[in-house]
């Protein structure tokens, strides 16, 4: 299963804002997708446990 398809990673599941891929910079637009994911989480719900283990989320 490709890991791209497994989890829309465009809307926050806690507050359902949209969130958009970094900046490209040579990542996949997947990598960059999940790069923003995590930013998002680090500043809107900085005690959310996907910030200790992202593996287990993503």
């Amino acid at each position: 299963m490709n890991a791209s398809s497994d989890r829309d990673l465009s809307t926050c599941p806690v507050c359902e804002s949209r969130i958009e891929p970094e900046p490209p910079d040579g990542f996949t637009r997947y990598a960059r997708q999940v790069a923003g994911y995590l930013d998002h989480f680090a500043e809107n719900h900085p005690d959310h446990p996907i910030l200790d283990a992202p593996e287990g989320f993503l």
